[in-house]
């Protein structure tokens, strides 16, 4: 399916409107995060973005 130049503008304005931090854990530690994040039901990002705001005293 052809992605549409109104598609890529989205895009294009939603990716200039985030952060981009990369993280590089160690294979085993990267596992136990994922594996973390599917038994709380959420996503990788959502587990990562909810721990460093919990850290940062923002929790929900």
């Amino acid at each position: 399916m052809a992605t549409s130049e109104a598609r890529i503008r989205a895009n294009v304005k939603y990716n200039k409107s985030r952060d981009n931090i990369m993280i590089r854990p160690s294979k085993d530690i990267g596992q136990q995060i994922r594996q973390a994040a599917a038994d709380a039901g959420q996503s990788v990002q959502q587990y990562i973005l909810q721990a460093v705001s919990d850290r940062m005293g923002k929790g929900k």
